[in-house]
């Protein structure tokens, strides 16, 4: 398997452009973060969190076959702090504190000397061992102490975002996940996996060292074909089918409650797919995310459905026609409005009794690249054809999307549309 070799021995390291989408999303998911952790939160004076890059590398790169330089993702999340600061205290007579730690951990000695050099020239020399730590370790071997920061950070809260964009496919096991999200339960995990890297170079040896790394059966998942069988049937893409299997094995080996398990495609089209994988516990935080996607649109692509079964096997499986993939653009916009009034109608009168709007978003988010205000705007049309009635907790009858709440409770409509009354037989 290759693995991303970057040299900061004599300054910053070369990058390949497509890598360089991967830390706008990092930046993006960062500002929304904050944007909604801090919303409605009258009166709060401080909100602390800890941010943990277990790759972080050497903090500044070059794009190859340019001089054009590029921050690393340190140096971005650094940025997208100041950047949310300054938005989320727009407009509030007591502005809020952003008591950020950050833990920037690399295995190699010379991406570590050169962070430290980088964050020493741009101003942050001051911060380091106080608000921001640098530790030279592989990250298995980091997490107890990372993990000991975070504590002692939130020792109430037990919050923190990790961004992990591994090496390859082994560096961050499944049981590791396990142990951050009994450890410390508010925290989120964001993963990277290089599909292209793992496209090329991958064999049946190697795909069971990652079957043994995530706790994976890969023999059944992958139907008891090797992935040299898979290769040579020119008419499967045997890509997708694997990340299929391993999806499903990550997520449930993780445990994690919420997840978006969508792909990158970054600059410079063609070689540079990511999977990113974003794990949390909470099915507001996999919202953001997901809002994070519909944002940078034609940088993301998943190979599922556009409603509320996109992971189903007859549409992640690898005898699909492949035509594209689903882009979160206005075309994949419409199909999921489309989807979306539809099976929304459909689960809910499938349902023995009336369920809050959080509730039918956090039981379904998992299976649909839907946002929650799409998932609002399709209940909104759903009460204008009168096949639902929205009631908020004081008694009062929704009917915009805008002032939808979680809390609120649909109800079926006696006069619904036979067709929705049909599907509760």
């Amino acid at each position: 398997m290759a693995k991303k070799h970057y040299d900061w021995k004599i300054g910053p390291a070369e990058i390949d452009a497509h890598s360089l989408t991967k830390h706008d999303v990092l930046v993006g998911y960062l500002c929304r973060y904050f944007e909604q952790r801090t919303l409605n939160a009258r009166g709060r004076e401080r909100f602390r969190i800890t941010l943990v890059d277990g790759f972080c590398g050497g903090g500044l790169y070059t794009v190859r076959g340019s001089q054009r330089e590029i921050l690393g993702s340190p140096l971005r999340m650094l940025g997208a702090v100041e950047e949310a600061r300054i938005l989320v205290n727009q407009g509030r007579t007591k502005p809020i504190d952003l008591d950020v730690q950050y833990v920037f951990v690399d295995k190699d000695p010379s991406a570590i000397a050169h962070l430290k050099k980088v964050l020493c020239e741009r101003g942050y020399g001051a911060e380091i061992d106080k608000s921001i730590y640098l530790m030279c370790s592989e990250f298995t071997h980091a997490a107890p102490a990372v993990m000991a920061l975070v504590r002692r950070h939130t020792p109430r809260a037990l919050c923190a975002l990790f961004f992990l964009d591994q090496y390859g496919y082994i560096d961050v096991p499944a049981s590791l996940i396990r142990k951050i999200f009994t450890e410390l339960p508010n925290s989120e995990v964001v993963l990277t996996f290089h599909v292209s890297s793992f496209a090329t170079y991958t064999n049946d040896e190697f795909a069971d060292k990652i079957a043994s790394t995530l706790d994976i059966n890969i023999r059944s998942a992958l139907g008891g074909k090797s992935i040299e069988e898979l290769k040579n049937d020119d008419g499967a893409d045997w890509r997708r089918f694997i990340q299929a299997a391993l999806y499903q094995g990550l997520v449930s080996n993780c445990a994690a409650g919420f997840f978006t398990p969508f792909f990158i495609r970054g600059e410079g089209s063609g070689h540079g797919e990511y999977w990113l994988v974003h794990l949390s516990q909470h099915h507001r935080a996999q919202d953001v995310m997901k809002q994070v996607h519909w944002l940078h649109q034609n940088h993301f692509v998943h190979y599922g459905g556009a409603g509320l079964d996109m992971l189903a096997a007859h549409t992640m499986g690898f005898h699909q026609k492949f035509t594209g993939g689903f882009r979160f653009d206005d075309v994949a916009l419409h199909q999921s409005n489309n989807a979306l009034r539809e099976q929304l109608a459909q689960n809910i009168f499938t349902r023995t009794q009336s369920v809050s709007i959080g509730s039918l978003f956090a039981s379904t988010c998992n299976t649909s690249p839907a946002t929650s205000s799409m998932y609002n705007n399709a209940l909104a049309d759903l009460v204008g054809e009168k096949d639902i009635v929205i009631v908020s907790a004081d008694g009062k009858t929704r009917r915009s999307a805008r002032y939808m709440r979680d809390t609120d409770v649909i109800k079926k409509n006696p006069q619904a549309n036979l067709q929705w009354q049909s599907a509760s037989l």
